[in-house]
């Protein structure tokens, strides 16, 4: 369960919320002890929360930046991540003060 995650927060550059964002449109599917398909985009995705040998997901983003991708952050709200749940406040923060921005500037 999410006691079995092994991700490094801090050293994976914590919850992006660009990311975050980005996971909220996600289909995940759990196939298994901590492992998922992820879809809504051009593919499908692997994630695993709790396998330290491998890489977490295939994405690009993942393997290349060594960040935590918005396939992990949906499996990670999927599974009830505290981590990633207590962004959720901050991430719709952000998009009520970028809301309330535009509707000035249209004023």
């Amino acid at each position: 369960m999410t006691n079995d995650v092994r991700i490094d927060f801090d050293a994976a550059g914590g919850v992006d919320l660009d990311r975050l964002e980005r996971s909220l449109a996600l289909r995940v599917e759990r196939i298994g002890n901590g492992r998922f398909r992820v879809g809504g985009g051009t593919q499908l995705h692997w994630v695993d929360l709790h396998t330290v040998s491998h890489p977490r997901c295939d994405c690009g983003d993942h393997l290349w930046r060594d960040r935590i991708c918005k396939h992990i952050l949906a499996a990670l709200l999927r599974e009830g991540n505290e981590r990633v749940l207590t962004a959720l406040p901050r991430l719709l923060a952000r998009a009520q003060t970028a809301r309330q921005a535009r509707t000035e500037q249209a004023a």
